[in-house]
């Protein structure tokens, strides 16, 4: 089974990821900043992990070291980790908070993208599977920082894919719809749960070589775009 990194690991999707993956015998490093979710993750899952705060460049790239050595090597990234601060229209939003989204939402991603690019090109094989989110592909109002950071990834991940595919490595965009995590504010019973997202991530690594995946958009029958 392949060797597997996963950011956001601690919660929703994330976590859900770890579970699943851990019970089909892959060897998972799990990642969050919550220190005390990891350690029960860990004891649940046998999973590997450490914490790490994405909006420090310094510790996303030590987190990906720690990780490939821990390993032996990283055979699939998943960069799910992201956060919102809040919903505010553009001019309302403070320096701040753009500069916090860019570090974790779209600095960390291309720090780790890099460095797996760097371990997977002389083996000639690897997958990368950025979770983005179908806000990318909207312009909702008051969703402006968190939209541009996610189109933004996705304009790395598109580009990321077409450099990596020629040298044997799979490259993957995941646009998931509204999911129900505590990443809300509420309970959205009518949305994606973070198990069934990802049994469709899980999917995405269990293709055959020949098999690339470009993109993966899904979303629950309550929302129609």
């Amino acid at each position: 089974m392949k060797n597997v990194l996963i950011t956001g690991a601690t919660r929703g999707l994330g976590r859900a990821l770890t579970v699943q993956l851990c019970e089909q015998g892959y060897r998972v490093y799990a990642s969050g900043r919550d220190a005390e979710a990891l350690a029960q993750l860990q004891q649940q899952t046998g999973c590997l992990g450490s914490c790490a705060d994405l909006a420090d460049a310094e510790q996303v790239t030590a987190l990906y070291q720690r990780a490939s050595d821990a390993l032996g090597g990283i055979e699939v990234l998943i960069n799910n980790a992201g956060m919102n601060t809040r919903k505010a229209a553009v001019v309302d939003t403070e320096l701040a908070e753009f500069e916090w989204q860019y570090a974790v939402n779209l600095r960390a991603p291309y720090l780790l993208c890099r460095a797996a690019m760097s371990e997977m090109q002389p083996r000639g094989a690897g997958q990368i599977i950025n979770v983005i989110s179908t806000v990318a592909k909207r312009s909702s109002p008051t969703m402006g920082v968190y939209t541009t950071m996610k189109q933004g990834l996705a304009g790395l991940n598109n580009v990321l894919m077409k450099e990596a595919q020629p040298l044997g490595i799979k490259v993957t965009a995941v646009y998931p719809g509204g999911m129900d995590t505590e990443f809300r504010d509420q309970a959205r019973p009518q949305y994606i749960r973070p198990e069934q997202a990802a049994q469709k991530i899980v999917q995405l690594i269990q293709d055959p070589p020949e098999l690339v995946t470009h993109e993966l958009l899904f979303r629950p029958p309550a929302e129609l775009e």
